[in-house]
């Protein structure tokens, strides 16, 4: 019985110690997903990037690396980025694989953790407009004070990032190892005072930081060659900042080792507690799909506009041609590309289409209802000309950019147009539809004289068939094509003629 007794205890005591290596081991392993911004940065891939956490998230993913390669983009589609990544409890990681610069600079400094390949670089972040210029003050100050807030958030060094942008600071390392930036009157004040200061970025420089120049100036966490190396580093841990004033709740953070003893001493050891490790986790790319890829090529300034020319054409041919046929269809197509392409593409406000159509409308309408060109015809023009330069502006986030872009599409339509209307009535496919025969006299072809008609102004005649209000009359023993004045008039009724208008003959009901 007391061997049974024994034979149990030590049973539990094994059961106990091992239940936590079999959680290990019964544990799932991690789920890893990895975005793309190895392009230029625009709506298209802010786009993308909206979709891939997305998707991260309903899948639960335990982290999102970001595989930034990079030259910069559009600062408004970076601040968008910026936004999702914030937005998101998915801890994420940007892997600068090459470069991040500008624009890729700010959106890595949103990732909870940074790492670098050897020979990769970071920042140069000061915003200049499409053709390279610099910007107002304005400007500066905006994205100075976005990549500020950025940097703190994570708990970076704000005044590296900084010097990123403003060109107009020096980067000091003081004697205690501390990195501060100082405005020139400050630099010179230090300097008269004997401060000792290493200069690592002086007035008029960016600041552009190599792989190790980021390490050491603590800017980034980590080095990695590839995202596998990168993995092997870095564990979840679950972070319990609920008695900090900015937090009510434990966060998941993804760490490397020196990481969490960083923020085990920052915090105490019982408020971090790492989940998993991300070594051997499984890696899904959320990949740009064909979908995207053609949004990303219709959405282009090139092609817009080119897209929006040919869109013009058609609609020019049809309006030139009676009836609905392919130009009008081709037209139409091109011009829902041009706008379908940019909504995809975040620009999703329906009406801006919607006002294209209207001032289409009135274009038509001035053109086939209301003689001569006047207010519907101007207005027409201003709602197309107008929605297409706010796609335009929201592409390129510049008002020169957009007129520019605007006025290429209206030029080229332009000269499409005066090409159409030399050489498309010559060509073969055109002549195809077209009547060849020319109606002339010499071939028995006469118009009706006006005198004719208007020698039947005031005879009387009837009504052989209903009159609904147009219809056919007998007038002196002659048949004709007729119009009411008024009212429905009735089979066999007596008419008489009230007005000729060219071949158009009105009558009205003749009085008992």
């Amino acid at each position: 019985m007391i061997r049974k007794r024994n034979l149990l205890f030590y049973t539990l005591h094994i059961i106990f110690f091992l239940s936590p290596i079999a959680s290990i081991f019964a544990q799932d392993s991690a789920l890893v997903y990895v975005l793309d911004i190895r392009t230029e940065i625009g709506g298209g891939v802010s786009s993308y990037i909206m979709k891939g956490i997305q998707k991260a998230e309903s899948a639960k993913a335990d982290a999102i690396i970001f595989d930034v390669d990079t030259p910069g983009g559009k600062v408004d589609s970076a601040v968008k980025i910026i936004r999702l990544i914030q937005d998101t409890k998915i801890p994420t990681i940007a892997f600068v694989n090459r470069q991040a610069i500008s624009a890729g600079a700010m959106i890595s400094a949103a990732c909870t953790q940074i790492v670098m390949t050897s020979g990769a670089t970071i920042g140069d972040s000061e915003p200049v407009d499409s053709r390279g210029n610099e910007v107002s003050e304005k400007i500066v100050s905006y994205i100075r004070g976005t990549i500020r807030s950025t940097a703190e958030r994570q708990g970076r060094n704000p005044d590296i990032a900084e010097a990123m942008v403003d060109k107009r600071l020096f980067l000091v390392r003081l004697k205690n190892g501390d990195i501060i930036k100082l405005r020139p009157e400050e630099y010179m004040n230090e300097q008269d005072a004997g401060t000792q200061m290493e200069i690592l970025c002086a007035e008029g420089e960016l600041l552009n930081l190599t792989t190790r120049q980021a390490l050491d100036y603590g800017f980034v966490d980590a080095q990695a060659e590839t995202i596998s190396e990168l993995l092997a580093q870095y564990q979840i841990v679950e972070v319990d900042e609920r008695y900090r004033d900015d937090k009510d709740d434990a966060v998941l953070m993804a760490l490397t080792g020196e990481g969490i003893i960083n923020k085990q001493e920052e915090l105490s050891v019982n408020r971090v507690t790492p989940i998993k490790s991300l070594e051997n986790a499984q890696i899904t790319k959320f990949v740009v799909t064909l979908a995207d890829r053609v949004v990303f090529f219709i959405t282009s300034p090139y092609i817009s506009a080119f897209l929006l020319s040919l869109g013009g054409l058609g609609l020019f041919v049809e309006i030139r041609t009676p009836g609905f046929g392919i130009p009008g269809f081709l037209g139409l197509m091109f011009i829902g590309l041009f706008f379908g392409g940019h909504m995809l593409n975040q620009i999703s406000y329906a009406w801006v289409p919607l006002i294209f159509v209207v001032g289409l409308a009135l274009i038509v309408l001035e053109v086939f209802v209301i003689p001569g060109f006047g207010i519907a015809g101007i207005l027409g023009l201003i709602m197309m000309l107008g929605s297409i330069f706010y796609v335009f502006f929201q592409s390129t986030d510049d008002v020169n950019m957009a007129l520019l872009w605007l006025s290429v599409s209206v030029i080229l339509t332009s000269v499409l147009a005066i090409l159409a209307t030399i050489f498309l009535p010559k060509s073969a496919p055109f002549q195809r539809f077209a009547l060849s025969t020319v109606m002339s006299t010499d071939l028995g072809y006469h118009s009706a004289g006006i005198d004719d008609f208007e020698s039947y102004l005031g005879k009387t005649g009837v009504a052989l068939t209903p009159l609904r209000p147009a219809g056919t009359a007998r007038i002196d023993n002659k048949r004709l094509d007729v119009v009411t004045v008024g009212d429905f008039i009735a089979q066999n009724t007596p008419v008489k003629v009230a007005e000729v208008e060219g071949s158009k003959i009105s009558v009205e009901a003749l009085e008992e």
